[in-house]
């Protein structure tokens, strides 16, 4: 751990010609793994991770975050996923509020050790160093078994074997060049063959302010085709948009979704009913032709 005298400044970009600035105060951890750039340190937002110089998640929002990469399966499927499998999310947060709302088998897979090692022995949320040794050495049909290993991969290995997962949940950086393969219509294709019949897949798929959201209208179009349905969902509190393609022909209204929140067993901070009708509706930028 190192202090510095005085703030080191970090440059995020968020947009083509667009950064914003973030004062370091202290670094907890930082260092190259085989797949990118960490760095955990104390900022405004408390504990922070970046990779890659974008931030990940932080003290201050990273609940509202990860509720949202959840939540919205949850409330909008017609029952409780028995089984999910989660890609990316090296923090463990997810896995966690999974695990609460009563989900009894979880698989975690993640394709980067080092960084989710780090998280767990720097970050005061998420997995701890003891949970990922332990979830790492568990059987399969443990309640969360951690696999290190490519995602995309996992999924392929898998399609023909007859396996199904009743939820499967995507958290991983924006749509880009490292993240290429992932956010196409041919990899959802195989998602979506592996998800039980009434079951769903969630991804976080960008940010719908005006002059960042080409790429979140790119996946809105994309899901809807390879989906039944697409259920849109923005928690204002954060940065991201988050969708959920469904296998099934149930489509739940807002008002079934809110019982759904009124009877879960994980009691979200960051979404209640109300905020749930505001959520589920995408703005107008996000049906516009432009």
């Amino acid at each position: 751990m190192s202090e510095v005298s005085e703030p080191m400044l970090l440059q995020e970009p968020i947009s083509d010609g667009v950064s914003r600035t973030w004062q370091i105060y202290r670094t907890h951890f930082q260092g190259r793994t085989r797949f990118q750039d960490i760095l955990i340190a104390d900022t405004a937002h408390g504990r922070t991770l970046f990779c890659n110089n974008e931030r990940q998640s932080s003290e201050l929002s990273q609940l509202a975050y990860h509720e949202g990469q959840v939540m919205p399966a949850l409330l909008s499927m017609p029952n409780l996923p028995q089984s999910a499998l989660v890609i990316g999310s090296s923090e463990g947060v997810a896995v966690k509020i999974l695990q609460e709302a009563g989900v009894s088998q979880i698989t975690h897979v993640d394709i980067d050790e080092e960084c989710m090692r780090a998280c767990g022995e720097h970050l005061p949320y998420g997995y701890t160093e003891e949970e990922i040794k332990r979830y790492v050495s568990a059987n399969d049909d443990s309640a969360i078994k951690i696999i290190i290993g490519d995602g995309k991969e996992y999924i392929t290995n898998l399609l023909g074997k007859g396996k199904t997962y009743d939820l499967i949940v995507m958290d991983i950086p924006d749509e880009g060049p490292e993240t290429e393969g992932l956010y196409n219509e041919s990899f959802w294709a195989d998602v979506k063959s592996l998800l039980s019949p009434d079951g769903a897949f969630i991804t976080q798929a960008g940010n719908s302010c005006l002059w960042r959201c080409k790429t979140l209208k790119e996946s809105y179009e994309r899901m809807q085709k390879v989906f039944h349905h697409v259920t849109y969902f923005e928690v204002d509190e954060q940065d991201w948009v988050w969708l959920v393609g469904h296998a099934g022909k149930v489509e739940l209204s807002t008002e079934q979704m809110q019982r759904k929140l009124s009877s879960s067993k994980y009691d979200p901070q960051y979404i209640d009913a109300v905020s749930l009708s505001r959520s589920v509706i995408a703005p107008k930028v996000m049906r516009m032709d432009y």
